[in-house]
């Protein structure tokens, strides 16, 4: 009979979210699982040890698995177990991410390497024009305009840009150009990894090895998400 008047309980507790305390323990009387408030409370303290309600600051929460699982995506990653499949997860993008980045790299290499062959070709050209097939008299105003166009292209590359045209600075634009590519061409989900990362905002977010990048490339991504 007890057990029975459990069920009746449970059944007039319905599918509310939260109780006040002292309604809880009027409904165990009531519902005839308890006959005085001494044994209300003890059966409140069994349904919380039981899982079945969440007592918490004189409020009953009559759903205590939704609890739970607020708790975990509140929760840092870095915080979770270590069978956390997020981390797995976590661990797979960052593998993922980094071998693009090492083809965003190497690819942006290639192109600085040509265009070290190209100056170099353009030397060699310019110096058998001057000392074999024309003249100095004819190659100056060549070499003169040729130098121009390069300041003009620097120029423009400032006024578009608004950043001063250094070598460092083309192969950090050329970099990000490749990389926003092969994450687009690859599929990558980028928009799931920043919010992996944004879990383990936490002191000790080196559990989750996002050391591998720093804020920089971090809020590069997050540029990129936006973006996209």
């Amino acid at each position: 009979m007890r057990m029975a008047n459990v069920e009746a309980l449970k059944r007039r507790l319905g599918d509310g979210e939260v109780i006040p305390y002292a309604e809880l323990l009027r409904k165990c009387e009531e519902a005839g699982a308890a006959r005085t408030r001494a044994e209300a409370t003890a059966l409140a303290g069994a349904l919380d040890e039981a899982g079945v309600v969440l007592l918490f600051r004189d409020k009953v929460y009559l759903q205590p698995d939704k609890i739970v699982d607020l708790v975990r995506k509140a929760m840092p990653l870095a915080l979770t177990p270590e069978d956390d499949p997020r981390k797995e997860e976590l661990k797979q993008l960052q593998t993922h991410l980094e071998e693009i980045n090492k083809l965003a790299h190497k690819q942006v290499r290639r192109i600085l390497w040509s265009g070290l062959g190209f100056l170099i070709t353009q030397v060699g050209l310019f110096f058998r024009l001057t000392f074999w097939e024309f003249s100095w008299d004819v190659m100056e105003p060549i070499t003169f305009f040729t130098t121009a166009t390069g300041l003009v292209v620097g120029y423009a590359y400032f006024l578009i840009t608004s950043r001063d045209p250094t070598y460092r600075d083309f192969m950090e634009r050329m970099f990000q150009s490749r990389q926003r590519k092969l994450i687009q061409r690859q599929k990558f989900n980028l928009d799931r990894y920043l919010e992996l990362q944004r879990c383990c905002k936490d002191p000790l977010e080196k559990i989750c090895g996002t050391s591998h990048f720093s804020n920089a490339d971090i809020a590069h991504l997050h540029e990129l998400s936006v973006h996209k």
